[in-house]
């Protein structure tokens, strides 16, 4: 199978050195997005809360819902949106794996 643009996906790393259940920080050209694997699929969203900056990746991960560290803001992983009903969202990226490999989108999804 051919493999996404680079263009318009970015290689973050391979799905096996990422277990289910966690979630790390990559760069996907100038931005630092938080992926979190939850039951076999992997998500993608910007890593910084935008009540006060605080680190998602570093949050409580409950099902599909991550909670921001410093003030337990939540949102949903697999579309950005807030689930406290204050407004909040962060934006959201598409992922493709391929043979293993993950890729980001490098532009985040339209709502």
């Amino acid at each position: 199978m051919e493999s996404p643009s680079p263009d318009e996906f970015v290689n973050v790393g391979r799905l096996e050195d990422f277990p289910h259940g966690t979630s790390k920080v990559v760069a996907v050209k100038d931005k630092t997005v938080a992926l979190f694997h939850v039951d076999g699929t992997v998500f993608a969203i910007n890593n910084v809360c935008p009540h006060e900056g605080g680190p998602l990746a570093k949050g409580k991960l409950k099902g599909y819902i991550v909670g921001c560290p410093w003030h337990d803001l939540r949102f949903d992983v697999r579309t950005g949106f807030g689930t406290d009903g204050g407004g909040y969202c962060v934006a959201s990226y598409d992922v493709l794996v391929r043979e293993g490999e993950i890729f980001v989108r490098s532009l985040c999804r339209e709502r």
